[in-house]
Order: structure tokens, then C-alpha cells, then sequence
């Protein structure tokens, strides 16, 4: 760090700082600041000490703390502890106080405050007075109140998110025909699920649209092989647990157009349209270009997750040439977060 040349300076000008000036800079500090005597009497207080309890100067001088500012007897004996070690010699701190301000249109706001008293020396070494000086921390109560929202959400968003996954690989386990496909389908999904959360995050952890949802899933295909397929439909907002619903069940309908349908095929087709009606979403998923499709022998993993979602209605029906699966589910139920149980699929047994 480079030394910065201070200007120099006589004894006679630093002789001009009197102790009125000294005084002064603690009457003009915007810190509430007082000064007691042993019998808790006012000997002092600046003009932002005044103005935070509402008493011009001459009101408070001489009169004893709690005749000024009323407290419950609990903080009043706390005080008293805390003075009579100060007059000791030792610097103590009060607990956060609450006072409720109210303006001239009637608004009140709250403010939080803690207290330092400090003892105040003489000449000869002795306590003279405690000087107390007055600090609002509403902002950090405030921030406080908002760490311990953040970490509550985080520890249950957490929880929610391993249920799930935990489900996933077991729901996994009941289609897979081997570890290696387990261990892609799971991973696969897993996958899904992370970018799904990390795209809300980045977002505020708000909802996505409907549409870059299949578009994101659809990408991952179209980065790996050449696809067709159309997406039309309304600008449908989704919440965040439905982004999250919905994306798992957008992920499976894509695999499985990969591995069985519409995309393991040059010549397959997808199109996909969706519309609010009425008060339901509806979602039709055309797979086409194909020849001899006919129902699966077992229940996949899409299966078993459409079955399980609850207060939707999915109709597959297979033809010769493709695959048309209707999803339908009610609007508020992807509008509103508190129409379904956030851990519905981890609840699955």
C-alpha cells in the first residue's frame, strides 16, 4: 500500500479542536447517544437521542431513564444489571428491543434497536458515567428473518428434491431389463430434473413456459440426431412444481419417441399442439411416419408416472402408423402451487 503524505500540521492548530468542538461532533452524530450517572439519571443526551424518543433536551436532563422511556420491569431490571457492570468498568450490550413507529398518515413501521453502554473514565481512572449509545439493526433483523426463509425453503426444496430421486430410482428399477439401462434411464432422468431446476434458478426460481420446456428436452435429441417436429400452442405459464412435473413427463414422452417411436426413424414425425379450453389444458402428442406400432407388453416408466399424476386424464392410442397421446389437466392445477402435494411422486408406494 503506498504511503499517503498527510499535510503537516502546527500544535497551535490542533490546540484550536476544543472540547466544544470534541463535544460537538457527538451532539451533531446521527447515533443516538446519552450519558447516565449512577442513579440512572440523564447528564447528557445529542440532538439524535432526543429526536428517537420524542423529548427536546430540557425535558430529559436530570430525569431518570425510565420516567422518559417506558419499558416492561423485565428490561428495566436488565438495564440496571447491565449499567451497574459498566460502572465497573465493563462495556455491555442489551438484547434487540422492538419499538413501533407510527407517522403522520398513520403508518406504523417497525423498528429494531440494541443498546452498547460503555464506561466513561475520568482523569483519575474512576467510572464517571455510562455513555450509551443506541443502534437501529432492523436491517440486519430484517436479514436475518429473510437467511432463516432462505434456509428453511432451501432444507425443504432439498428434502423434496432426494425424495424424489429416491422414487425415480425405484420407479426405474420396475422397467429396467438390465444395470446398463437402468443406469441410463436414471441418469437420464436425473439429468432432466437438473436442468429443469437449474433453468428456474437462473430465473428466480419461477415457472417456465410450457414451450421452452419441450423445447429444451427436444434440443438434447436434435443436438445428438437429425428430428422433425412442429410445436404449436397458447404462451401457457407454468408454476415452478409444475415445470417440474411436467418436465419429467415431457422427458419420458421424448425417450420413448427415441428409443421405440417417431424419432428412431428418418422418416418419423412430431408434432405437438396444446390449448387451454375451458378451464383444462390440453395437450395432443402426434407421433407419425411409422409402420407396425402396437401397444408395449409391459408398463414403462412414462406409464407408470402419467398414472400417478393426479387430477390429470391421458388417453395413448396406438395405430399403424404412429402414436396420438391427449393429456389433459385442469388449469389451476398447473397455475396455482397450492393444488397439488409437491412430493406426490416420492409419496408413491
Amino acid at each position: 500500500m503506498p504511503d499517503i503524505p498527510l499535510p503537516n500540521r502546527s500544535d497551535a492548530m490542533a490546540d484550536e479542536l476544543t472540547q466544544e468542538d470534541i463535544s460537538g461532533f457527538v451532539d451533531q452524530s446521527p447515533v443516538p447517544t446519552m450519558a447516565i450517572d449512577r442513579d440512572l439519571r440523564y447528564i447528557y443526551a445529542n440532538q439524535a437521542y432526543c429526536q428517537a424518543i420524542g423529548r427536546p433536551i430540557d425535558e430529559v436532563l436530570g430525569k431518570y431513564v425510565f420516567d422518559i422511556y417506558q419499558a416492561p420491569s423485565d428490561h428495566e431490571l436488565s438495564f440496571r444489571r447491565k449499567c451497574s457492570l459498566s460502572f465497573q468498568g465493563e462495556v455491555t450490550r442489551s438484547e434487540v428491543q422492538t419499538s413501533v413507529f407510527t407517522d403522520d398518515e398513520g403508518r406504523s413501521r417497525t423498528v429494531y434497536w440494541q443498546t452498547t453502554q460503555e464506561p466513561f473514565f475520568g482523569r483519575d481512572g474512576q467510572v464517571r458515567c455510562v455513555v450509551q449509545r443506541v443502534e437501529d439493526v432492523t436491517h440486519l433483523v430484517e436479514l436475518q428473518k429473510s437467511h432463516d426463509v432462505i434456509v428453511t425453503e432451501l432444507d425443504h426444496r432439498v428434502k423434496n428434491f432426494v425424495s424424489v430421486i429416491l422414487a425415480t430410482a425405484r420407479i426405474t428399477s420396475l422397467s429396467a431389463d438390465s444395470v446398463e439401462q437402468y443406469t441410463e434411464d436414471f441418469c437420464s432422468r436425473v439429468d432432466s430434473m437438473a436442468r429443469i431446476y437449474s433453468r428456474m434458478s437462473a430465473d428466480g426460481l419461477k415457472g417456465l413456459s410450457l414451450r421452452s420446456v419441450f423445447e429444451d428436452e427436444l434440443a438434447q435429441v436434435a443436438a445428438r440426431k437429425s428430428i422433425q417436429y412442429s410445436l404449436k400452442g397458447d404462451d401457457v405459464q407454468l408454476t415452478v412444481k409444475s415445470s417440474k412435473d411436467g418436465g419429467m413427463v415431457i422427458h419420458e414422452f421424448v425417450t420413448n419417441a427415441v428409443r421405440h417411436g417417431c424419432f428412431s426413424r428418418p422418416e418419423g414425425r412430431l408434432d405437438v399442439e396444446w390449448a387451454v379450453v375451458g378451464n383444462e389444458l390440453r395437450v395432443l402428442w402426434v407421433e407419425s411416419g411409422l409402420t407396425g406400432i402396437k401397444p408395449p407388453d409391459k408398463k414403462g416408466f412414462g406409464t407408470r408416472l402419467t398414472d400417478m399424476l393426479p387430477n390429470a386424464r391421458v388417453t395413448r392410442t396406438y395405430h399403424d402408423t404412429g402414436l396420438t397421446i391427449e393429456y389433459i389437466v385442469p388449469v389451476e392445477i398447473i397455475t396455482d402451487d397450492g393444488g397439488q402435494d409437491e412430493n406426490w411422486l416420492a409419496g408413491d408406494q
